[in-house]
């Protein structure tokens, strides 16, 4: 075999390797995208979620019948 041959050898089976790792760099990419656009979902819903709790509260909290019951609680707690 001669050295142009073998060099020849070497660059093309280099060549397939590269193309290889390059696919399985992209797949692994792609699987990462989608566990990232999961998770930025979950996120989102769970964001909502806590918005909604938050102003249900501040209704709770700043509604004067709710601070009139607290108060006749509080009194009957006493006694």
């Amino acid at each position: 075999m001669s050295l142009w041959t073998m060099i020849t050898l070497v660059s093309i089976t280099a060549i397939i390797a590269g193309v290889y790792s390059d696919r399985g760099r992209k797949k692994h990419n792609e699987e990462t995208l989608d566990e990232t656009r999961e998770l930025l979902a979950r996120v989102d819903a769970l964001e909502k979620e806590l918005r909604e709790r938050v102003e249900t509260l501040e209704r709770i909290v700043t509604n004067p019948k709710e601070d009139l019951k607290r108060q006749f609680d509080h009194l009957d707690r006493a006694s």
